[in-house]
């Protein structure tokens, strides 16, 4: 669990059944901006959610949301405001996930050799070169050694449930010919079937045990008493399941909390969207563009919603501006390209055109430079000084930091 723990950008958004045990580590990592909103105070933002009467402050999602944002930027090079509140819910889910197990652990009484811990301890302090390269690893995740042991231990406690609740899976010999016949168009016989036996059956109790494990975490959600109080969070739900005049209601008691929240007002606009209702979110949008206008991408979802409005000469302005807060973001500037083209303003498309191959021949001269051959990645990119000075990151550094 803790392999790739030296970066402090290593924690990753993950699916269900790769929990954060201990979500409180990942704290003290701050991703700031240049752009502030005024946020209320923690105790205003209160208890997001509870579980089984355990509260979920404000303070510990705010950590690792801050966290997430972080790793989504490491690893696309840019936060799309409309993700923002999905990866929040994905958070909070998360550390409702490690609430369960951590319980579970408890209930079935799972105890760890020391010996296991400090071997485990070792071995992720032999994958440094040296001892101050760990101690420096530590410090920015924020951790001291027996912290670290004590994150060790409980995940070496859930990896012996996770064994537990998998030795439960199995795959039937007719599930294993089945799949062959399945790959290969042929019967399940002879020698060739033989040989590919053991590598499908492997496959298939790979995904048995998924199962296994996705259906247990839902069994233990469904008998526990989960309470989300956060109206963001309830939205996000709402949204995800289609039931926009929910999602707006609540969209619009997170606003009440939260009014200088611009990225809130994309969520409400993704809402009206959902129920076709375009007058709905261009005000949305708009709300948003005020709130934060140095953000590419509210621009560009402004625009898009311009141009479906049939309003291209609205659109073409918001494109404009997106591209002029683009910086190297080269997929935005692409696809500006293409939608100047598609509108038949085949000038800025030129113009698009002309941003993109200038951005490859700088990152290009930079990379060679560095001695680092190939493209560069989307995340270099948008990490390789895109952004005017006084201006945030990529457009998407709007910080939580009261100011």
């Amino acid at each position: 669990m803790f392999q790739g723990f030296r970066g402090k950008k290593s924690s990753r958004l993950t699916k269900a059944v790769i929990i954060i045990i201990s979500v409180t580590f990942v704290g003290g990592l701050a991703y700031t901006g240049t752009v502030f909103m005024t946020r209320p105070s923690a105790s205003e933002l209160g208890t997001i959610a509870s579980v089984n009467g355990k509260n979920i402050g404000w303070e510990l999602v705010d950590r690792n949301f801050k966290n997430a944002l972080l790793a989504e930027y490491d690893n696309t090079g840019r936060v799309l405001p409309e993700t923002r509140g999905p990866i929040r819910a994905s958070v909070v889910d998360q550390i409702i996930n490690s609430i369960l197990i951590t319980d579970a652990v408890k209930k079935e009484k799972i105890q760890v050799p020391a010996k296991q811990v400090e071997d485990e301890f070792k071995r992720q302090k032999d994958a440094f070169p040296n001892e101050q390269a760990f101690q420096t690893a530590l410090k920015e995740n924020n951790l001291t050694a027996s912290e670290l042991k004590k994150q060790i231990r409980e995940s070496l406690a859930v990896q012996t449930l996770f064994a537990l609740v998998k030795s439960n899976a199995s795959v039937s010999e007719d599930a294993v010919k089945e799949a062959y016949t399945k790959e290969t168009g042929k019967p399940a016989e002879g020698k060739d079937f033989e040989d590919k036996r053991a590598e499908i059956e492997g496959r298939l109790r790979s995904t048995a045990e998924q199962e296994a494990l996705l259906t247990w975490l839902d069994g233990l959600k469904k008998d526990a008493k989960i309470e989300i109080y956060d109206p963001e969070i309830r939205a996000v739900k709402r949204l995800q399941e289609k039931a926009y005049d929910e999602a707006i209601v609540e969209y619009g008691e997170a606003v009440k909390k939260e009014p200088d929240n611009a990225y809130l007002y994309v969520g409400l606009a993704q809402a009206h969207l959902g129920k076709k209702d375009i007058a709905g979110a261009t005000q949305a949008l708009e709300k948003a563009r005020d709130l934060y206008p140095e953000e590419p991408y509210i621009r560009l979802l402004l625009g898009t919603v311009y141009r479906d409005a049939g309003s291209p000469d609205k659109a073409r302005q918001e494109f404009r501006t997106a591209s002029e807060h683009g910086g190297l973001d080269i997929l935005l500037h692409i696809r500006l390209q293409s939608l100047f083209k598609s509108m038949g303003f085949d000038d800025d498309a030129a113009a698009e055109q002309a941003r993109v191959a200038e951005i490859r021949d700088l990152l290009e001269r930079r990379n060679k430079a560095a001695g680092a051959p190939g493209a560069p990645s989307a995340a270099d990119t948008q990490e390789s000084g895109n952004a005017p000075a006084g201006k945030s990151v990529g457009g998407n550094g709007q910080s939580d930091t009261k100011k």
